[in-house]
C-alpha cells in the first residue's frame, strides 16, 4: 500500500496571514518573538542534529509573549516546545524577524516572517490542495472497502493503480512549484516532507539537482543530502548494514544468522496502521515461499513491548523478530535510513539489496522470479 498520501495535515503545521507589527531584523541575526496565551512559564527552541535533537535555547514567557534573537547559519526546521502545547510548532528559522502566534488552544498558529516559511507554506496552500483533496476521496473508498471485508486482489490493485496516478500527480506538482522557486530553503523543504519522508529517493535526488547552491546547502538541504547518501548504501547490489538486535526473549539475533538464504528485513511497527494492513500479505508471501528459502527478519519501531507482541501474535507474525524499543531511534533504522513505516530490503543470500519496499504483488512477483 502507497503510504504517501496517509499523513496528509500533519507535517503542514502553520497557516500564513499577514503580522501588523513591526518586527525588523538586527544585522543578520533573527529576533524570533511570539504570542502563545497557553503557555505560562518557559518555551524551548531546537532542532535536529544529526541523528540528535538538540535545545539550543530558552526563553521566559509573560502573558503569552517571549523573544528569542540569535544567528542561524543557514535556514532550518526548528521546533518550538512547552508544556502549554499540545504539539511542538516546527517552522523554518533564519535569520529574520519571524513572529508566531496562536490565540487560543483550537486556533492554527500563525508566522509571519520568515520568507522560506512563505515558499515552503505556499506549496500546501497552493498545489497540494487538489492532490490532498483526490488522496482524502482514495482513502475514503479504500476504508469502505476494507470495512465492507473486500481484500480480493483485484479490489486491492484498483486502488494501487490510483495511488500511482496520485504518485505521479504529486512528482509533476513539485517539480513545476520547484522550478518556480529553486533558491528557495522552503523549496528543499518539500522535497524533504514529499520524497524523503515519505521515501522516493531516485525523485528526491533529481530534484534536489534543480534547486541553487544556496537551496542545497541550506539545513534543510544538508538533511535531504545527508539522507541520499544514507540511502546509497543500501541501493541494489550493496551489502546491507549489518543488524544486531535483542528479539523477544531478548536472545541477540544478528542479520548474519540468515546468510545463505534470501530475506527480507521488515521494518514496522504495532501502532502503524498500513503496516498491520500490509501484514496478511507479507504472512501468505512467507506462508508460500520460506520452505523454499525465503526468511523475514522483523524489526519493530515499538517503545513498549507489550503492545510489540501483542500484534505480533494478533497478525500471525511467526517470523523472527527483533526491536531495541527505541522507536524511532532505533540503530537499523538510523543505519538504513528509515523515514517512514512500513519500509522493508529483499536482500540476496549474500546479504546484498535486491528490492526494496516491495509491497503486495510486487513481493509476490519477485518472489516467484526468485524461487521459481
Amino acid at each position: 500500500m502507497n503510504i504517501l498520501f496517509k499523513r496528509i495535515l500533519t507535517i503542514v503545521p502553520v497557516a500564513l496571514v499577514c503580522y501588523a507589527g513591526p518586527l525588523l531584523a538586527q544585522n543578520g541575526k533573527y529576533v524570533l518573538t511570539g504570542n502563545l496565551p497557553t503557555v505560562k512559564d518557559k518555551i524551548y527552541l531546537g532542532h535536529e542534529v544529526g541523528d540528535k535533537y538538540v535545545v539550543t535555547d530558552s526563553a521566559k514567557v509573560v502573558n503569552g509573549s517571549f523573544m528569542f534573537k540569535g544567528v542561524v547559519k543557514q535556514p532550518g526546521f526548528y521546533k518550538l516546545e512547552s508544556k502549554g502545547l499540545k504539539n511542538p510548532v516546527l517552522f523554518i528559522l533564519e535569520n529574520s524577524a519571524i513572529h508566531v502566534a496562536k490565540p487560543d488552544s483550537l486556533s492554527q498558529v500563525v508566522i509571519n516572517g520568515s520568507a522560506a516559511q512563505d515558499v515552503y507554506m505556499g506549496f500546501y496552500n497552493g498545489p497540494w490542495k487538489a492532490i490532498r483533496d483526490k488522496a482524502g476521496d482514495i482513502y475514503g473508498r479504500l476504508d469502505q472497502a476494507e470495512k465492507a471485508g473486500k481484500k480480493d486482489t483485484a479490489t486491492r490493485a484498483g486502488f494501487d493503480r490510483e495511488f500511482r496516478i496520485l504518485d505521479t500527480l504529486n512528482i509533476a506538482a513539485v517539480k513545476e512549484y520547484i522550478l518556480k522557486n529553486p533558491a528557495s530553503a522552503g523549496s528543499a523543504a518539500v522535497i524533504y516532507d514529499r520524497f524523503i519522508s515519505y521515501p522516493n529517493f531516485p525523485v528526491a535526488e533529481a530534484f534536489f539537482g534543480l534547486l541553487t547552491k544556496d537551496a542545497q546547502q541550506s539545513e534543510i538541504g544538508e538533511q535531504i543530502n545527508t539522507a541520499l547518501k544514507t540511502n546509497a548504501k543500501t541501493a541494489k547490489g550493496k551489502v546491507a548494514p549489518a543488524i544486531a538486535m535483542p528479539d523477544k526473549d531478548g536472545k541477540i539475533v544478528k542479520l548474519s544468522d540468515f546468510k545463505g538464504k534470501y530475506v527480507l528485513v521488515d521494518f514496522w511497527a504495532s501502532w502503524c496502521g498500513p503496516c498491520r494492513r500490509e501484514n496478511p500479505n507479507v504472512v501468505a508471501a512467507y506462508k508460500k515461499y520460506h520452505d523454499k528459502g525465503f526468511e523475514i527478519l522483523g524489526v519493530s519501531l515499538d517503545s513498549k513491548k507489550e503492545a510489540w507482541l501483542k500484534a505480533i501474535a494478533a497478525d500471525g507474525l511467526t517470523w523472527t523478530h527483533v526491536s531495541d524499543l527505541q522507536a524511532w531511534s532505533n540503530s537499523a533504522v538510523k543505519a538504513y535510513g528509515v523515514k517512514s513505516v512500513p519500509a522493508s530490503f529483499l536482500l540476496d543470500p549474500e546479504g546484498k539489496v535486491v528490492g526494496k519496499d516491495l509491497r503486495g504483488e510486487e513481493l509476490n512477483k519477485t518472489l516467484a522470479g526468485i524461487f521459481k
